[in-house]
């Protein structure tokens, strides 16, 4: 008969293990210990809230523009100059190209003169004057019996068709001002000027080249000051947030802080990742900051600690 005989090989560390089931068995039956995993460890204590493992006080965002705008032409043409080159700095109101506008301009000359012709009206003018004074003495005349009725009526007669002649004109005058501010208008529309502060990003049309309605872009600008940062920061911290907070960010690998100002919360919620949208302003007088960095947002360090100021309190009600 053959016996099956155990390993001769017993490592320490299994042996170890068994001895210390052996001894841990009575306490955990006893209710004294809890049950203990391989070599003793004990299990990882979850007695955390999920909350607070699934809500990060740090989140990621990237600075963008805080604007971006294809300036375009209105009407159509062909450029006659391109004023700004990529990187120049443009104020608001900063012409930036103009389509070729010498019909208009010519148009414009025409207006102008018309508009400035005064002939006419001294003319009518002087005309309703002298009726206006033929009827005095007229009326005159008639108190005195040395004045038909018939002459009287044809002088009232020719004063109406005066006044009417005299305000025909003043129309005319109006109508050829208005034909002017028109033109005007049409110049300005050749104009492109920038609608913001902030630096030219691309110029997309060369002079020479024609400005249709389906390609009207010429100039694109963006603003850098301030910068915007968009972040979608989870649900559980809806109420920590509110518009005109001030919140402290770190942009990049600067060391330093970063100092901005919660300018939207959305009020809709992401439903698929359980986020709402919150936009930051800012600001970037120097240049500091540049768009396209890595942000993150420190919201355990916002200032004032999640406490909206008096005003932004009363225009969240």
């Amino acid at each position: 008969m053959k016996f099956q005989m155990f390993p001769q090989r017993i490592t320490s560390r299994r042996l170890i293990a068994g001895l210390f089931g052996v001894l841990a068995l009575p306490m955990a039956l006893a209710g004294n210990a809890p049950t203990a995993g391989p070599l003793g460890r004990q299990p990882a204590d979850r007695s955390h809230s999920v909350e607070e493992s699934d809500t990060p006080s740090m989140i990621e965002g990237f600075t963008e523009p805080y604007a971006d705008i294809d300036m375009a032409a209105s009407e159509i043409g062909t450029l006659a100059n391109v004023a700004v080159k990529d990187g120049d700095v443009v104020k608001a109101g900063q012409l930036l190209a103009n389509l070729d506008d010498a019909v208009l301009r010519a148009s414009l000359e025409v207006a102008k003169a018309g508009m400035s012709a005064k002939g006419q009206l001294q003319s009518a003018r002087a005309q309703l004057e002298l009726k206006t004074v033929e009827h005095q003495k007229l009326t005159e005349l008639f108190g005195r019996n040395h004045a038909s009725q018939r002459e009287l009526d044809r002088v009232k007669g020719e004063i109406r068709i005066a006044e009417s002649r005299f305000q025909s004109v003043q129309e005319d005058l109006a109508v050829r001002r208005l034909e002017y501010a028109r033109i005007e208008a049409q110049l300005r529309q050749r104009h492109i000027r920038s609608t913001i502060n902030g630096v030219v990003e691309e110029v997309r049309k060369d002079c020479g080249e024609f400005v249709s309605p389906s390609d009207p872009v010429v100039v694109r600008v963006i603003q850098l000051d301030p910068l915007l940062v968009v972040f979608s920061v989870p649900v559980d911290r809806r109420r920590e947030i509110v518009a005109g907070q001030s919140v402290r960010m770190r942009i990049g690998g600067h060391p330093e802080f970063a100092t901005a100002t919660v300018e939207y919360v959305s009020p809709t919620i992401n439903a698929t990742s359980a986020t709402f949208r919150v936009k930051v302003r800012l600001p970037n007088p120097e240049q500091k900051w540049r768009s396209g960095e890595k942000s993150i947002l420190l919201l355990d360090e916002s200032i004032p600690p999640f406490a909206p100021t008096t005003e932004v309190a009363t225009r969240t009600k």
